[in-house]
């Protein structure tokens, strides 16, 4: 492949550009390099980005993991990321049918190309379903028939629920007899947990009126934006009323997106998420089954169901999830998805 080139600046752990001039990078599709820096893409064990905001986890020969931070000025982010995606998938994959080979199990080896970002998600150990997730691009598609909407569907940072995050701009202006100024930062949520804060701002933004326009675009994107022309019309209004309780009114509405999205992993996953909020493990289970049928290798489904599991005291049918997910993960990773894992994702 011809080489991505892109200048960036190194980030401090509040987030912020180191110096003031851009350093080059490149990517050669093996090795990722930062200035004088050269990464082989194989030793990247995450990556994540925000916007223009990118963390890497690069594994080391001994110790956890080293975090880089930085933000790309020039070039192409989401080019960069599907690059890397694709050149560490593809390694990894071919890396485990050779394990498979050396023990005489090639033919179990089963792998998929993302319609979105082309990155290869092995699927061995799972179970066949219709849909597929690709934890490089972090969307749930349908291979045999993707639909370009998909890649905004995603978790959100701040519920965890399966929605359409988007940036939005917490922005305030104040001013006090000479002094003035004013705060804004960046979040990225879906539009349900932003209604809170943007009526908020707005309220907020009332006495000194410059903020004001700022707050009202936010509460127009955050009550309209995602949802009136969405591929899962309705999933707002029915997260909102999951979140609050309301386990009868969320259900009805998300009974309504299955039935025009039979297949639909995320939803399902919803639907399990607000009964285990709710303690009826039971039918969580169900229903997170019911997501894993439709995508096998959905590893939220996996994570919460195993916790249901556990609480059930169902230990053989927790000891098959756990050997599904051996042939990729380890338990102790399966585990630390469930729900109490505080880690913070957000770059």
């Amino acid at each position: 492949m011809q080489d991505l080139q892109f200048k960036f600046k190194f980030l401090n752990e509040q987030g912020q550009e180191q110096g003031f001039f851009s350093k080059k990078g490149r990517f050669d599709g093996e090795v990722l390099y930062l200035e004088t820096s050269g990464i082989p893409v194989a030793a990247i064990a995450h990556l994540d980005n925000r916007e223009n905001r990118v963390v890497l986890a690069v594994a080391q020969k001994q110790g956890a993991p080293a975090t880089l931070m930085f933000a790309v000025n020039s070039g192409n982010t989401l080019e960069l990321k599907a690059a890397l995606g694709k050149a560490r998938s593809a390694i990894w994959a071919a890396a485990h049918r050779e394990e498979l080979k050396a023990k005489g199990r090639e033919q179990e080896f089963h792998a998929v190309d993302c319609p979105h970002c082309a990155a290869t998600i092995d699927l061995t150990g799972h179970r066949q379903s219709p849909q597929v997730n690709c934890s490089f691009c972090n969307c749930i598609s349908n291979p045999s028939s993707p639909k370009k909407e998909e890649t905004t569907y995603s978790l959100c940072d701040e519920c965890g629920m399966y929605s359409k995050p988007r940036r939005f701009t917490i922005f305030y202006f104040y001013f006090l007899l000479v002094v003035y100024g004013w705060s804004s930062r960046t979040t990225y949520r879906c539009p349900a947990c932003m209604r809170g804060d943007a009526w908020k701002m707005l309220f907020g933004n009332l006495i000194f009126v410059l903020g004001v326009p700022v707050a009202i675009v936010q509460l127009i994107r955050a009550y309209g934006g995602a949802d009136l022309s969405a591929m899962y019309r309705g999933l707002d209004s029915a997260n909102i009323k999951a979140r609050k309780g309301n386990l009868e009114g969320a259900i009805g509405e998300y009974r309504k997106i299955l039935e025009q999205h039979p297949h639909a992993a995320g939803i399902k996953y919803n639907i399990g998420l607000a009964f285990t909020n709710q303690n009826q493990l039971d039918a969580a289970a169900k229903t997170l089954e019911a997501a894993l049928n439709d995508c096998g290798n959905y590893r939220p489904a996996a994570s919460l169901l195993a916790h249901c599991y556990e609480q059930l005291g169902r230990e053989q049918e927790l000891a098959n999830l756990k050997l599904e997910w051996g042939n990729d993960e380890s338990e102790e990773a399966l585990e630390a998805d469930a729900p109490g894992d505080d880690t913070d994702t957000t770059a």
